[in-house]
């Protein structure tokens, strides 16, 4: 999955490199994790290889990490609010890279070292869809807009445990809050809009490419329901011994929602998230990389230990009957079944859902996409002429049709007795409408599927016979092949 976090501390901005990234996992007895510079804005501040303490630390300053000039515009780091002292500036954005458990557990439980580098390239390439979507704003002349600017300040962090000892292989990619606009020759403040609206185009990216190399591998992938995967070659029951940290998670959420029930609908992920982020465990004390591991053989059997061991012959690319071709075309039947409007990387996002692990690559995905006849606006939008033309017909019919029928049905008073008194005023201006369409639109619980019943009461008695109201569909995500 790819998870992002914003650090507005400065304090613990800098804080960050020692505790969380240069350290070896979150466990390991003071072993360095070699953090690598990446990005098109770090080769223009003139960064590569290894990352040092002082260059992190300049940028979380907002100083060029080579020179020591003040980087972007903005002075201040903080600034005064009502509750007090509040951050001024977004220092960087932790964008986490992490692959399913089974994944982890094949790879650092099961001892296959081609699956850490296989994540390692998958996060690289998958870094780089993301750095497409880099922007800043433009307020000069009058203007209030964002424009891309395609480059990021990025290093890659690479830890193998949980906070809870488990199992976790994931890349902590950290982007600083600096781009370079070749627009204006300067660098500014990143915009991460896009890129967070990119998050899930850009996750599948990372899934499709680690699925691929893992089939080659001699696993097997099995698509789950809620858009990633698992190792069919690992046990379930082998995976839930090494979440611990996730059984955590849910039952606090379980007891917070016990005792505020009403943050319940539409809230348990941010919660979920709250908790993960907010309610961690204090690091404990340091183990050795030797001794963790030895911690997770004695979690498993030993038949389950030869079985994550056992050795996965290599194979060729695994060639499927999907093509770039069908792989677009359901894409587009399931976004544009509900939208008239898409961003062309949903559309590039479902379609690798539909391929992931083959040899249909995104780049076959992208061409196909931009030889289509699509009509093409502002931000990547996207739609097809066809749907354009029905809806203007739509349009056509509804102002062709304004005030050229008798109304619906009559008006009864009856018929307001257990309506609030909007709901009556909403109910007799449907049942006058003498237009051949008529809108009914209002808030959730508002009453109304109460009021779309008395509307089909009123026609039947007033036409003697039956007629079917359909309110608008919800959004449904269907199953990827």
């Amino acid at each position: 999955m790819l998870s992002p976090k914003t650090q507005t501390n400065l304090k613990n901005a800098k804080g960050y490199f020692e505790e969380h990234l240069s350290v070896g996992d979150y466990y390991s007895e003071n072993e360095r994790v070699p953090g690598e510079w990446a990005g098109e804005g770090a080769t223009i501040l003139g960064l590569a290889g290894a990352v040092t303490r002082d260059e992190f630390v300049a940028l979380c300053d907002n100083l060029h990490p080579k020179n020591g000039e003040q980087l972007t515009q903005r002075r201040n780091t903080t600034r005064r609010a009502e509750d007090g002292e509040a951050a001024n500036r977004r220092v960087f954005y932790d964008f986490t890279f992490s692959p399913p458990k089974s994944v982890s557990v094949a790879a650092l439980v099961g001892g296959d070292e081609r699956i850490v580098a296989a994540h390692a390239g998958a996060v690289k390439i998958a870094l780089a869809e993301l750095e497409r979507f880099a922007a800043t704003r433009i307020r000069s002349a009058n203007r209030n807009a964002d424009r891309r600017t395609g480059n990021i300040v990025a290093a890659l962090f690479e830890h193998e445990t949980s906070r809870a000892l488990d199992p976790h292989l994931h890349t902590h990619c950290i982007v600083f809050n600096a781009t370079h606009d070749p627009g204006e020759q300067r660098w500014k403040a990143l915009q991460n809009y896009e890129m967070l609206g990119a998050q899930k185009f850009v996750e599948n990216v990372y899934y499709h490419e680690l699925a691929r190399a893992l089939r080659t591998f001699g696993y097997t992938i099995t698509n789950s329901a809620r858009g990633d995967f698992e190792l069919a070659e690992i046990p379930r029951p082998v995976c839930e011994r090494f979440s611990k940290r996730h059984r955590e998670i849910d039952e606090k959420t379980r007891e917070l929602l016990a005792l505020h029930p009403d943050k319940r609908p539409g809230n348990e992920n941010a919660i979920r998230e709250h908790i993960a982020h907010k309610e961690r465990a204090r690091k404990g004390k340091a183990l050795a990389s030797d001794l963790l591991r030895k911690l997770w053989e004695e979690q498993v059997t030993p038949e389950e230990l030869a079985a994550l061991r056992a050795p996965r012959v290599a194979r060729p690319a695994i060639e499927q009957s999907a093509t770039a071709e069908s792989a677009l075309s359901w894409a587009e039947a399931h976004l544009f079944e509900r939208r008239s409007v898409v961003r062309e990387h949903e559309l590039w996002r479902h379609a690798l859902e539909a391929v992931r692990g083959s040899s249909v690559g995104l780049a076959d995905i992208k061409r196909l996409s931009a030889s289509r006849d699509y009509l093409r606006g502002e931000n990547d939008k996207v739609a097809h002429r066809e749907m354009l033309a029905r809806e203007w017909e739509i349009v056509r019919a509804a102002v062709d049709g304004i005030g050229t029928h008798p109304p619906l049905a009559r008006v009864a008073a009856e018929l307001h007795s257990q309506l609030a008194p909007d709901q009556q005023i909403a109910l007799r201006s449907i049942l006058s409408s003498r237009s051949f369409i008529t809108l009914f639109r209002g808030g959730a619980g508002t009453g109304k599927s109460f009021v779309l019943q008395r509307v089909q009461g009123a026609i039947e008695r007033n036409n003697r016979r039956s007629v079917v109201l359909a309110p608008q569909r919800q959004q449904v995500d269907r199953p990827h092949p």
